[in-house]
């Protein structure tokens, strides 16, 4: 069982949907291809990020999990001043290292960018809450970081979901008959079809819903619990997997839309002799298998 049989059956319903107007692609993992660098006005980009209160991932290198993610407060003389969104990023990070600082796609300078080369200047671990001081950018890049290509999805019909914030590893749900905290469902007359998931991947999917539906507490790290159901055409009829994840990111495209993405940790298979209905096993993440949503 496992992501492989799960995979399998998925790449099926790939190849139908794309005749009924859902393609997601053939998936794989391009090694990071970094485009020539943008110039443009990267100050004004540092502003529109805080703005937008837009989290931002922090690699030291191209691709592969982030040492730590944060959100950008405010840019002055000594550099980006950030709130550090784990604590324990604090412990990855030190004056001088160099980074790679990874934002959502925006358009500059008539090419899309997502990504600048930073150093961190200082690191104020004793704070309430945590901050990074980050080098300023001279330069705006796109840099592939993927393991699994994102592919969009085309039509939402086809792809609904059911999101519980709530930890697999602890929670008390009876997930099979629990009430989700997010319902994605674009034949549902309530609030599951004003959200929508925008894209998936192996690895993880991102959602767009109102601002106002976002559970509360949910944030940056938080664990979930999703129920994902893939329209089949050849069988003409919803196929469900499930999976534990976490929260990699939380954005604004606009004042009454809420981004999400969520990266999967865990795959889970029904089971009626589990305290939760769902038996999970943990994604084994290698060269064919990537970690980020």
């Amino acid at each position: 069982m496992g992501d492989v049989a799960l995979w399998s059956g998925f790449a099926l319903a790939v190849v139908l949907a794309a005749v009924g107007g859902f393609a997601l692609g053939r998936f794989g993992w391009p090694r990071p291809k970094p485009a020539a660098p943008v110039v443009a006005s990267p100050q004004a980009l540092m502003a529109e990020l805080i703005r937008h209160a837009a989290p931002l991932d922090l690699l030291s290198g191209n691709a592969g999990e982030p040492q730590a993610r944060c959100l950008p407060k405010s840019i002055g003389p000594d550099g980006l001043v950030c709130d550090l969104l784990d604590s324990a990023g604090s412990l990855e990070l030190r004056p001088g290292l160099a980074l790679t600082c990874y934002f959502a796609p925006m358009r500059r300078g008539g090419a899309r960018v997502n990504s600048f080369q930073t150093e961190v200047v200082a690191v104020h671990s004793s704070l309430e809450l945590p901050q990074v001081v980050l080098r300023p950018p001279l330069l705006l890049e796109a840099v592939s970081r993927r393991r699994h290509a994102r592919k969009r999805v085309s039509d939402p019909r086809f792809v609904h979901v059911r999101l519980w914030a709530a930890d697999a590893e602890t929670s008390r749900l009876f997930f099979p008959e629990a009430a989700p905290d997010i319902w994605i469902n674009a034949y549902d007359g309530q609030n599951g079809g004003e959200n929508a998931v925008t894209d998936i991947s192996p690895g993880g999917l991102a959602m767009e819903l109102r601002a106002a539906l976002v559970p509360p507490g949910l944030e940056p790290g938080s664990p979930v619990v999703l129920k994902c159901s893939l329209f089949q055409f050849k069988e003409k009829q919803f196929k469900h997997y499930w999976y534990a994840g976490l929260v990699r990111g939380i954005s604004a495209p606009d004042e009454k839309t809420r981004r999400i993405a969520v990266g999967f940790t865990a795959v889970g298979a029904l089971d009626g002799a589990a305290t939760q209905g769902v038996r999970w096993t943990e994604r084994i993440l290698n060269e064919t298998q990537g970690g980020s949503a």
